[in-house]
C-alpha cells in the first residue's frame, strides 16, 4: 500500500522536475492539471496551447456566470484536459508543443485582467443598482 498516498512535493522539486522535462521533451501530466486547477486554462498555457487555455478560462467564467455547476463542470474538465493532453504528448499521440515562459506570463495577464474587469464590471452594476433603488 505504499503507492496509496500522495507526498507532499516542494516547490523547488516541481520546478526541478517540470525543468527536467522540458530538456527531454517531456510535460508534467500532474503539473498541467495543477496548473489548471490553480488558474483556469494555464495548464493548457503550460501544453503550448495558448488560445486553448483562454477559451477555457473564458468559458469556465461564462459558466460561472450563468449557473455555479457549468463553470466548475468546465472549470473541472479543462483540468483534465490539461493532464491528459501532456500524457498524450509524452506517448507521442499528440505533436509536442514547446512551453513559452512568456505565453506563461501572458496568459497569466490575460487571467488577472480579465478578473480585474469583471469585479469592476460587477462593482460598477452594484452601484448603478444601489443608485436606483433595485438593492
Amino acid at each position: 500500500m505504499h503507492g496509496d498516498s500522495a507526498e507532499p512535493v516542494s516547490l523547488a522539486d516541481a520546478i526541478a522536475a517540470a525543468d527536467l522535462s522540458r530538456r527531454e521533451k517531456k510535460k508534467n501530466p500532474a503539473f498541467a492539471a495543477g496548473l489548471s486547477l490553480l488558474f483556469n486554462g494555464l495548464g493548457q498555457a503550460y501544453n503550448g496551447q495558448f488560445m486553448r487555455g483562454v477559451l477555457v478560462l473564458f468559458g469556465s467564467l461564462f459558466g460561472l456566470f450563468l449557473l455555479i455547476v457549468p463553470g466548475v463542470a468546465i472549470w473541472a474538465w479543462g483540468v483534465y484536459d490539461a493532464w491528459a493532453t501532456a500524457r498524450r504528448m509524452n506517448e507521442g499521440l499528440v505533436p509536442y508543443r514547446e512551453t513559452s515562459p512568456l505565453a506563461i506570463v501572458g496568459f497569466v495577464v490575460v487571467w488577472a485582467v480579465t478578473i480585474f474587469l469583471l469585479s469592476a464590471a460587477s462593482a460598477m452594476l452594484l452601484v448603478t443598482m444601489g443608485m436606483q433603488g433595485m438593492l
